[in-house]
């Protein structure tokens, strides 16, 4: 893969879009695979200095799919497996496909889709805000990427395709720990600000200390369990560190319930639950967040 890359980015949200701006910035040819079958994908930029920039993209041309490097996938954890069923015979075996959400769990239906395929998981901290066709890039962050079905570091040039983009990038050759720290941050900010309806600030307050600290602990013991080194509060601290850097923002959970979407709380704390009860550890507070906001999503439109 030269460094002049053709990509298609599968999903148009705020993060998919957020990368699919800062690719084409760096001049690669870059179209947006969305829902619609518009042939054009306009978004109107706003950078981390405030300053607009009106961006249109190619929509949905089989021809550029069929002919891509790379396939970024940034659409929900629970949209992975039916986003990609309409198009899989149509991504070239030489296409390298990166997976980029929320939580984990969908690596088994990936996994089973893409036999022929080098497959990448990502994880970033990256924030974006998008309504309508107004992007706002609200944080920088971090972001790692890896193989999850082999320790494959030969794709450097990858990481090195996305740092140009959005840096840092780091290449990890155990993805699965940076996709758990992740996890921690979303079980602990996620659920709370969702059912209460707060920004991601609002939970430094005193009242919301002892939910945090109770979820941290609960999956310290289960990331314990799974392998990974981790200090006593160190994942609350963390959580702590990432309420107070995006005070302001509310978190993609609180928004799904606010605008009465499907959450990704299968995926981030029900994935949680699923590999407690593997290790046999009870999680009775990440239990009742969970039944909450399931609850929450079934009286949507009751």
């Amino acid at each position: 893969m030269d460094l002049n890359v053709k990509i298609t980015v599968l999903g148009a949200g705020a993060i998919g879009s957020l990368w699919a701006v800062a690719l084409k910035q760096q001049q690669h040819d870059v179209q947006v695979w969305t829902r619609s079958s518009d042939s054009e994908y306009s978004v109107n930029y706003q950078d981390l200095n405030g300053n607009t920039h009106p961006l249109l993209f190619t929509a949905n041309s089989v021809e550029h799919l069929s002919q891509s490097d790379l396939l970024l996938v940034t659409v929900k954890s629970f949209q992975v497996e039916v986003a990609l069923a309409p198009i899989i015979k149509l991504i070239p075996n030489s296409c390298l496909i990166v997976i980029m959400h929320n939580g984990i769990g969908s690596h088994e239906a990936v996994k089973a889709l893409f036999s022929n395929h080098c497959v990448f998981y990502a994880t970033t901290s990256q924030a974006a805000l998008k309504a309508d066709a107004k992007l706002q890039h609200t944080g920088n962050g971090q972001t790692f990427i890896g193989s999850l079905f082999s320790a494959n570091s030969s794709y450097n040039v990858l990481t090195e395709v996305f740092n140009q983009a959005l840096s840092p990038c780091y290449w990890q050759d155990d993805i699965m720990e940076p996709l758990w720290k992740k996890l921690a941050i979303n079980c602990a900010i996620n659920p709370l600000t969702a059912i209460y309806q707060c920004t991601n600030g609002e939970l430094a307050n005193k009242n919301y200390q002892a939910q945090l600290i109770q979820v941290c602990n609960e999956v310290t013991l289960v990331m314990r369990a799974e392998g990974y080194r981790v200090k006593n509060d160190e994942l609350y601290q963390q959580a702590l560190t990432v309420i107070n850097a995006t005070a302001d923002n509310y978190s993609s959970m609180n928004r799904d319930v606010f605008y009465q979407r499907p959450t990704e709380i299968d995926y981030i704390t029900g994935y949680l639950i699923h590999r407690a009860k593997k290790f046999d550890i009870a999680v009775p507070v990440n239990t009742q967040l969970w039944q909450t906001i399931i609850s929450m999503e079934s009286s949507y439109h009751a």
